[in-house]
């Protein structure tokens, strides 16, 4: 429906009294309308900013690019909406909101882990605040957190991970400054002590949980029996030497392949494999 004033001859405004010419179209010539002014006008500008179009800050909201207050401006549209109570069911408004929510926390911890890292005083336990309940960085095939970080009386590892087959998998934060992450030797390049060492410590922990199995099952219902580990250590941007810095990706590969129950990381592949998650998470309901 549309109203129509005449305006007053001083330029203060509108004549707003009764009696304005008045016109109105329903149902499909509401479509007719729009194609009319469409093709007269061409479509609206698109605003910046707070006032950027709702399908705009959704666009966003989904690729994880809004910030707080255009999520602020999304939350408050839904709450005054009249059908405030059916729109978020019957076009999935809520969930887009929540999901631009939890992408939003998800890269504040990417940025505080990463701004963790290249601090060469951070300890085992600072990572081991970040990560501690945000085990979805190390990957989608692990459905929950054990609830004990201790599974017997000798060890206590930094995160336990229940996989989807239900069996253990045990990840191991050692510090991020490792300068001496990898070494020459001879003409190549192999890893260093403080790998070796994190590795060896981890394989005493997955012999124990084999050891302990059946008491471990009774008694928190937990399979370890022939356990996985990852152990993340050291970050490229603390090796100082740079040949060895650009080695390192490839030294860990070579050393991995020689492995079958433990993996080795850097906090620098923990965050790449975080953050591109987040860029292949879907944009769309699916």
């Amino acid at each position: 429906m549309v109203n129509s004033w005449t305006p007053r001859p001083d330029g203060s405004g509108f004549d707003l009294r009764p009696g304005a010419s008045q016109w109105a179209c329903e149902n499909a010539a509401i479509g007719e309308l729009h194609r009319f002014l469409s093709a007269r006008f061409g479509p609206p500008e698109p605003r910046a900013g707070h006032d950027a179009p709702l399908t705009e800050v959704i666009r966003k909201v989904r690729s994880g690019e809004a910030d707080a207050g255009q999520l602020a401006q999304l939350a408050e549209a839904l709450a005054e909406a009249p059908n405030a109570a059916e729109a978020p069911a019957a076009h999935g408004a809520l969930q887009v909101l929540l999901d631009g929510i939890q992408t939003a926390k998800q890269r504040d911890v990417i940025a505080a882990l990463s701004e963790a890292v290249r601090n060469p005083a951070a300890t085992e336990n600072e990572f081991q605040r970040i990560l501690g309940e945000s085990w979805w960085m190390f990957g989608g095939k692990y459905i929950e957190k054990a609830k004990r970080r201790s599974l017997t009386a000798l060890t206590q590892v930094a995160v336990p991970l229940i996989r989807a087959d239900g069996a253990l998998h045990v990840v191991e934060l050692k510090r991020a400054c490792v300068p001496d992450l990898v070494v020459k030797h001879r003409e190549f390049f192999v890893v260093g002590p403080e790998v070796n060492k994190a590795v060896g410590q981890t394989l005493n922990y997955l012999r124990e949980f084999d050891e302990q199995r059946d008491v471990i099952k009774n008694r928190l219902g937990i399979e370890c029996r022939r356990a996985f580990a990852t152990v993340v250590i050291g970050h490229p941007a603390h090796v100082p030497d740079a040949a060895a810095r650009d080695q390192v990706a490839e030294t860990l590969r070579t050393y991995n392949a020689h492995l079958s129950r433990v993996e080795v990381i850097t906090y620098a592949d923990l965050i790449q494999g975080a953050e591109k998650a987040l860029e292949l998470a879907p944009s769309e309901p699916g």
